[in-house]
């Protein structure tokens, strides 16, 4: 069956014309075109031109990791009239069987498809990032292993070691480079992500993780399952298994019940990936970041092949051996420099051309101080390339997107990594996906992402304080679950007293709790206004009383008094360029009798301003009306 399928919105250059008119000439071919010239494009065009040939009805896209899926699918869905399909390995095995027949096109991984081989039903393949298809990647076995007529391979940079290999399972390799493209701009440097999965025994750790979090939940060791989650997505079982091999509080009260667990686990899961890229780009130096020594020094024994220079710091090997360390590390004869947290302090390195980051840090500024740092451009402007090792569905794709964003925002320019791709693949992207279109609270939340509530808690409130999500408040039936200020009250003078007892000033004092709040997606608003008319107020509604400031410390910093549209005018003017604000609204009133305090935080832009204060009014409202009926 032939269906006219095409691009939609983007036309193609003279040379990626070429590229496509390259490929459709032959049966297999691979197109290298430097980073940042639509590579994706040419492969969106090959496959609808392939796919009006009476040979081909469904295309497969292969990319390496789970964030290229995400990445390659909307693209494909935005900007080609094929339907696609995305499908990852960690979708149940009976889910994924249905999947596969979903979608002309079908963007996965090679471990997936190599997983399901016999279930394939596809005529052309198109192998993105095709460098990789050497050795014993799945990338090679994939290829090895199936027939896929046509088939078109795409990469920005194929090294010479790798060609022939490339050539034989992918296809004839036409290259263009940047000055073959006098028009294009060419970056500083490009970023890559490379995927590591857990292995299944780092299931078990996980699991373990997650039932220690449920039984520490609100004790003082609540935040140390945690803190352990983010010790293995980042650095794998040996740094946590050193952590608790040492006389701390984590050892004492988790050491029992993850230690048997972490002795039958692989020590470093992301060794593979690190291995891989490394192979993968011709350099001349590369540098590799890691935040613990153990881990530091266990790579350099597994990686002893690139006879690498490990620096620590000073804390750890003294002043005068990290001055020789870094004068070896400025070597031209050096190879690979494994640098630690504390070695990467005053080193500068701009003769480097690879980045590696095994460990990626919280600390936003670091993430930025690690680029510029090692990134600088030399005068032969060499393209340099910088990978990011992640481990998805974990703390680690958090601390990723977070970096990504905040060096956009300082003004380094970031080829190939998309931050809003990294957040789909991270905790705090399913945390915006269960909100969905829907005001959700806390405990519905957690229940869809099967989450402790002080989990779901904490990464709401990243998710409102990156900009993603915000919130608003909605009356209960039941008023008295906002009279925590009477009950709190009574409990203090060890009184137990009914609410509707005590007199109006004090019964009517009401003040919801971050368990009280609805979250809603910032860019849903407008969405929202018009399907929950009763999260907004109409009309002008009763006078606010607004403290708000830049931060926590700052809350107090300005008032403001006046209806829901002055409140708003009066927080965006004073705010100015403040990126996120924090704010109590206040509703008084003596007949009837009753005050209202509202707590909100968020971004500082116009809509959530808006919204809040346009919230406000609409509780106050109801409010008052509920007290009128009493």
């Amino acid at each position: 069956m032939i269906d006219d399928h095409s691009l939609t919105h983007l036309d193609l250059r003279t040379y990626q014309t070429d590229a496509v008119a390259f490929a459709t000439d032959r049966d297999r071919a691979t197109v290298c075109l430097p980073t940042g010239t639509g590579k994706t494009l040419v492969g969106c065009a090959w496959a609808c031109r392939v796919l009006a040939t009476p040979a081909v009805d469904r295309v497969l896209v292969i990319e390496p990791s789970r964030f290229l899926v995400e990445q390659t699918a909307a693209y494909y869905q935005e900007h080609t009239t094929i339907p696609t399909q995305k499908l990852y390995g960690t979708t149940p095995q009976t889910d994924r069987l249905e999947q596969w027949t979903d979608g002309v096109a079908v963007v996965t991984t090679p471990q997936t498809a190599l997983h399901d081989r016999a279930h394939l039903d596809f005529d052309a393949v198109v192998v993105d990032e095709c460098h990789h298809t050497t050795g014993q990647h799945a990338f090679a076995e994939l290829m090895r292993r199936s027939e896929f007529d046509p088939t078109l391979g795409l990469s920005a940079t194929i090294p010479s070691r790798s060609e022939s290999t490339v050539a034989d399972l992918v296809g004839p390799i036409r290259r263009w480079s940047y000055t073959d493209l006098p028009d294009e701009h060419v970056p500083d440097w490009i970023g890559e992500v490379y995927d590591t999965p857990y292995p299944e025994s780092y299931r078990a750790i996980t699991r373990e993780l997650d039932n220690l979090r449920l039984d520490l939940d609100g004790t003082r060791w609540a935040g140390l399952p945690e803190l352990g989650r983010r010790m293995l997505a980042r650095d794998g079982a040996l740094a946590l298994e050193e952590t608790l091999h040492r006389d701390t509080a984590m050892a004492d009260v988790m050491g029992d019940r993850l230690l048997p667990l972490l002795a039958d686990a692989p020590d470093l899961h992301k060794l593979a990936a690190c291995r891989n890229a490394l192979n993968d780009h011709d350099f001349e130096k590369a540098v590799l970041f890691v935040d613990r020594v153990c881990v530091a020094e266990r790579l350099a024994g597994d990686l002893s092949d690139y006879d690498p220079v490990v620096l620590l710091g000073r804390i750890h090997s003294g002043t005068a051996s990290q001055e020789r360390v870094v004068e070896e590390a400025t070597s031209d004869e050096t190879d690979l420099v494994i640098a630690t947290s504390a070695g990467e302090e005053g080193v500068d390195l701009p003769a480097a051309d690879l980045l590696l980051v095994w460990s990626n840090v919280v600390s936003a500024v670091r993430f930025v101080q690690r680029l510029g740092r090692i990134m600088r451009q030399t005068a032969d402007r060499r393209l340099k390339h910088a990978v990011y090792i992640a481990t998805p569905d974990s703390p680690d794709y958090g601390a990723l997107g977070r970096g990504v964003r905040e060096a956009s925002d300082a003004g380094l320019e970031i080829t190939g990594i998309d931050g809003g791709t990294i957040l789909a693949e991270g905790l705090l992207g399913r945390v915006v996906d269960a909100v969905d279109a829907t005001p959700s609270r806390p405990d519905t939340v957690a229940d869809l992402l099967s989450k402790p509530d002080s989990t779901t808690q904490r990464l709401l409130g990243e998710a409102v304080t990156e900009g993603y999500l915000c919130y608003l408040y909605a009356v209960p039936e039941d008023l008295n679950q906002w009279r925590t200020s009477a009950t709190g009250y009574a409990s203090a003078f060890g009184v137990d007293v009914d609410p509707s007892a005590l007199a109006d000033e004090m019964r009517n004092n009401l003040s919801p709790t971050k368990a009280d709040r609805y979250y809603v997606r910032e860019d849903d608003l407008p969405l929202l206004r018009a399907e929950y008319p009763e999260l907004f107020a109409s009309d002008d509604g009763p006078q606010l009383s607004a403290s708000f400031g830049p931060s926590t410390d700052e809350r107090s910093a300005h008032t403001a008094r006046g209806d829901a549209d002055s409140i708003a005018e009066e927080m965006l003017e004073d705010l100015g360029d403040a990126k996120r604000f924090y704010a109590t609204i206040t509703v008084s009133s003596r007949r009837p009798t009753y005050s209202i305090q509202l707590s909100y935080h968020g971004s500082t832009v116009e809509p959530v301003i808006r919204a809040i204060c346009k919230n406000a009014t609409a509780v106050a409202t109801e409010v008052r009306t509920r007290i009128d009926n009493d």
